[in-house]
């Protein structure tokens, strides 16, 4: 009974919140009724108050009343056609002047002409027709049941309540009930309220979080209403009127058999999309992997195509698996669109109106986009391919998918050709970095919402991760058998072309790629694959990331020479005879490409490659115990979402973006025994790892206003151009020096001499010089030539004239280059260097050197706030590991310096510490394996200092008791005087003055009874009440 007790006063609350802080209208308890989801006397007189005649409201409510009764269809198929009812309404009979009047059963536009009910203890009929089952709370709008509510005692997890909800959505009991539900929620004090809708899975449920940089005037009233009730919170955010049915109406799909709703994310991405695209502006929306991008797409399309004028979406994609992805996407909840199949159709689309749904690659602009062609020269090839007629029809608004990648110059200027007034929204699922960022903003505006890794990972969207390092230790085991190997198959190369040879060959790729260090991985992941629990049970499967394509084929022939043959290959790799053309240099022996062509045939067995793929890549995903590991490079490590990958192990030195999006590869829920994705790295990627994971949880780039993107722009170009004029210069003042009018020959003799010795240091300083003039010349127009005529007073003439000077210089340097065998063709000797890495470099079998002591990455790097500085990150790292190093010893140093202030004395120590690793670490008296130990140890120490040795028994279960000892050194008066600073708090107290005064005093009383003297008590009240206001258990 007390049970029961307590469930109901948590219901009495929850009524309370509903009705005296939102407006609901109290319909009773209904316990004694056999209730159904409409009500139809509610909504008739609801019906009747708007202005509906009687025969169009007795047709309207016949109709939802006869769907309602529908007990053959699945329940998702009839509460879809019930949804449509609901959002669209029902077209009434003619009236007199031979009009249809479309009846709405809700008034989406005016919220104020809708009644919301609020009922409790809703007793409904199963369907055996005597049993009966009673949701705790039941909303109905306008007599329409759209909201239930399963309510538990806080010492009973909501889960009970998920799974009560799901088990009266079963035929056999209350399924006729639900078929007009739109939400589904179940919460308790302790954990506040999680919610789904018809059909979704307990593990689908979510919590909802307010957008704390929304600025729509709905989100602002509700977090005016906010208190530190978790439960009420939740509430007051679902179901306040307004952001109910805008909940409803813009953020509910039927995709493909399963009923969606929008996570927070994707609502406030949604709703902050909406006021850009009203001023006509464009903007980037950066929601992490995994979040959702694409149904934030769909959202935003239904409300454009409803809400703009003449409005139509173009969607635009790089790959051509994103491409089939969204068009699968919109074509599952039932959106039109139209897929360009070429640059004709595409102009065509564009063209007139037919299509107001488009999806397209980027490619489809023309053959050159993207790649090395000036702007306007591709633009002027582009432009010649339109229609003379030909202007893009409508107000257009463009999506630029992974607009991370698609953000050049080259692709903005050509959509912005074809499209000219289209606003332009970028989708990203990691933020902008160094380089990318300035062209990015330029092209499409602020930041127009932000949901970063960490903030899916503290929502459960996606799972944390778990990093390992490994190491395989590489020895030579004959210096003397591989220096005679090499003279005797070098014979007749001069020095430089011995030494630009042995350069390319003895590369880390090279030394990481032999025989004997690929097998030791090989066996690494076997035996995790019988030992590892989420891989033995055959409901988990791994990624292998290779350096190489060939190095990829090499795993794939290892794997299955050692027995393990539910692998395959993934990779851009096209196995025809094109391939190979020119891959043979000796008929004795097969070279790279030949051997990848080997293995590709024996991998596919006659199949093409796109339908091997597709069949490894569902088999993946569908059938983990027959395809355990995919093998890729550069494919899959981007929008590939397949839960049933837990590990990836890491063969390749990556970072930024493409070390962000191949471990999140890992990182989807599925199921309760997917607890972590899991990284194996092979590469000591560990500080790329580090910096990549603070950019893409730091908010260092969200608050660039206009100017600034305006100052990034003439900024770059200025610098471009003034590189440009400079190198144009001197290499126009160096070459004078060949003479006048010089042939070929001229130049030949001027940077290759005679053929004698004696001068041949400065003929290679001459042809230094000349190879270093043209790159940079050649880079610094590529980088400004699209400017140069509308900043830079330039004429077609002026630019077409350095376009034919530049393809001269760099004749010239190609021409000297094979003249003065600066350049050699290393592909004869490709397989006698092979055969050296893979006899004489042994490998031994790995070894783990760090699990950052099974912390995650986001308790290691993410819940200390830590953030890459800004200006590292718009310099650009340096690309040496020392001073990537710098960097995170910097957030490290950032990190203290912000907890400071909660316990100065313990951080000041750690400060210490910190300074004395960063001594060592520039002395190089650490290692690798150190430096990662300590940075671990560090991170503990800061994140758990209660396991520190330095705190008495007593002190270690309170932070802020642990930061009195600190202040005081003294257990006893740090125990008193937490314990009258927990007397004398009341609520709300950060932000009442006359509460604050009272803990002083409090403080100050305290002090005195411990024999501190009226001056140095005053004195300490200020400190202490500092410290104090930064401890979390203080706040209530």
């Amino acid at each position: 009974m007390a049970n029961v007790d307590k469930e109901r006063k948590l219901q009495n609350k929850v009524k309370s919140w509903l009705i005296n802080d939102l407006g609901y209208t109290f319909l009773g308890n209904l316990e004694d009724q056999n209730n159904r989801c409409i009500k139809p006397g509610l909504l008739r007189e609801n019906l009747e108050k708007r202005g509906y005649k009687k025969e169009q409201i007795d047709f309207a409510v016949s109709e939802l009343t006869n769907l309602t009764g529908n007990q053959v269809d699945s329940l998702y198929k009839v509460n879809k056609e019930i949804y449509s009812l609901l959002r669209y309404g029902r077209q009434g009979a003619k009236d007199d002047e031979n009009n249809r009047q479309t009846v709405h059963y809700i008034d989406w536009e005016d919220i104020e002409n809708n009644d919301f009910y609020l009922a409790e203890e809703v007793t409904a009929l199963c369907f055996d027709g005597h049993s009966r089952k009673r949701p705790d709370l039941v909303i109905y709008v306008n007599g329409i049941a759209l909201a239930v509510f399963e309510l538990k005692r806080s010492c009973v997890s909501i889960g009970e309540g998920i799974r009560q909800s799901l088990t009266n959505q079963n035929k056999e009991y209350i399924q006729e009930f639900f078929h007009t539900v739109q939400l589904v929620f179940a919460g308790n004090e302790a954990e506040g309220l999680k919610y789904g809708t018809v059909g979704t899975k307990e593990k689908y449920f979510l919590e909802w979080r307010e957008d704390v940089n929304a600025k729509d005037e709905l989100s602002k009233t509700i977090k005016n209403l906010q208190t530190d009730n978790k439960l009420r919170n939740g509430i007051v955010s679902l179901c306040h009127k307004e952001r109910f049915l805008s909940i409803i109406h813009d953020f509910v799909i039927f995709d493909a058999g399963t009923k969606k709703i929008a996570r927070h994310n994707q609502y406030f991405a949604n709703i902050a999309a909406r006021a850009y695209i009203k001023e006509k502006e464009g903007g980037i929306i950066w929601n992490t992997q995994g979040s959702g991008k694409s149904l934030i797409m769909v959202w935003l399309t239904k409300w454009i195509i409803e809400n703009i004028d003449d409005s139509r979406v173009v969607i635009i994609t790089d790959r051509e698996e994103l491409d089939d992805q969204i068009e699968s996407l919109f074509l599952d909840v039932e959106e039109n669109v139209t897929r360009a199949k070429s640059t004709k159709h595409l102009h065509s689309l564009l063209n007139n109106k037919e299509a107001n749904i488009i999806c397209s690659l980027i490619h489809k602009y023309g053959h050159n986009a993207g790649g090395q062609a000036d702007v306007d020269k591709y633009l002027k090839e582009l432009l010649r391919n339109l229609p003379q007629d030909f202007q893009a029809k409508g107000n257009i608004i463009a999506f630029i998918d992974e607009c991370h990648r698609t953000n050049s110059g080259k692709l903005h200027e050509a959509v912005k050709t074809i499209m000219p007034d289209a606003v332009l929204i970028g989708f990203t699922g990691t933020p902008l970095l160094k380089k990318d960022k300035k062209t990015s903003l330029e092209i499409f505006g602020p930041y127009i919402h932000t949901y970063k890794f960490d903030e899916g990972v503290a929502d459960g969207v996606v799972l944390d991760l778990r990093y390992e390092a490994r190491d395989i230790d590489q020895d030579l085991s004959s210096k003397e058998k591989v220096d005679l190997w090499f003279e005797s198959k070098t014979t007749g190369l001069t020095d430089q072309a011995k030494t630009q040879l042995k350069q390319s060959w003895t590369s880390m790729n090279k030394l990481y790629s032999s025989r004997q260090r690929l097998e030791k991985i090989a066996s690494d992941i076997i035996f995790d694959m019988s030992l590892k629990s989420r891989l033995k049970n055959d409901r988990g499967t791994a990624l292998l990331v290779a350096n190489s394509i060939y190095e990829a084929c090499r795993y794939w022939d290892i794997f299955n020479s050692l027995g393990f043959t539910k692998c395959a290959v993934i990779t851009s790799f096209e196995p025809n005879a094109a391939s190979v053309r020119t891959a043979t240099s000796d008929p004795h022996q097969a070279g790279e490409d030949e051997y990848k062509k080997s293995v590709y045939d024996r991998m596919l067995k006659g199949k093409s490659v796109v339908e091997f793929e597709k069949d490894a890549k569902k088999k993946f995903i569908d059938e983990p115990a027959s395809m355990k590991l995919l093998i890729v490079v550069d494919k899959l490590l981007t929008g590939f979402d397949a839960p049933s990958a837990t590990y990836i192990y890491i063969d390749k030195s990556m970072r930024d973006h493409d070390l962000f999006q191949a471990i999140c590869r890992v990182n989807r829920p599925d199921g309760d025994d997917k607890d972590y994705g899991y990284i194996v790295d092979y590469m000591d990627l560990f500080r790329n790892l580090q910096l990549a994971i603070a950019d893409y949880t730091g908010g260092a780039f969200e608050d660039y206003d206009k100017e600034d993107v305006e100052g990034l722009l003439k900024s770059r170009y200025d610098e471009a151009k003034a590189e440009m004029v400079g190198a144009m210069a001197s290499l126009d003042d160096f070459l004078q020096n060949v003479g006048d009018n010089p042939e070929d020959l001229d130049y030949i003799r001027y940077f290759c001499g005679d053929g004698s010795e004696s001068d041949a240091d400065e003929l290679v300083g001459k042809r230094d010089i000349l190879y270093s003039l043209t790159s940079s010349l050649t880079r610094s127009f590529a980088n400004c030539c699209d400017r140069l005529v509308s900043d830079y007073k330039y004429s077609e003439k002026d630019v077409d004239k350095i376009r034919k000077n530049i393809y001269g210089y760099n004749r010239i340097k190609d021409m000297i280059r094979l003249a003065s065998n600066d350049y050699i063709d290393l592909k004869p000797y490709e397989s006698d260097m092979r055969y050296i890495l893979d006899t004489y470099i042994k490998a031994e079998d790995s070894r783990v050197i760090s699990k950052l002591n099974d912390m995650s990455l986001v308790e290691a790097l993410i819940d200390k706030d830590t953030t890459t500085p800004v200006e590292a990150i718009i310099d650009g790292l340096p690309g040496d590991d020392s001073a990537k190093a710098e960097t995170i010893d910097n957030n490290m140093r950032h990190e203290i310096v912000k907890k400071m202030s909660s316990n100065p004395k313990y951080y000041g120590k750690l400060s210490e510490m910190l300074e004395e690793i960063i001594e060592q670490r520039r002395i190089e008296a650490l290692s690798y394996e150190e430096y990662l130990r300590q940075v671990v140890e560090l991170a503990n120490s800061i994140l758990h200092p209660e396991e520190s040795g330095e705190y008495p028994d007593s002190l270690k279960d309170s932070a802020a008791k642990r930061a009195l000892y600190d202040f005081f050194d003294d257990e006893a008066l740090a125990i008193s005087m937490d314990q009258a600073i927990r007397t004398s708090l009341r609520s709300d107290w950060k932000r009442n003055f006359q509460k604050q005064r009272n803990i002083q005093l409090a403080i100050y009383e305290n002090l005195r009874e411990h024999s501190y003297d009226e001056a140095q008590a005053t004195n300490y009240v200020k400190e202490i009440f500092e410290i104090i206001e930064r401890q979390e258990e203080y706040d209530i």
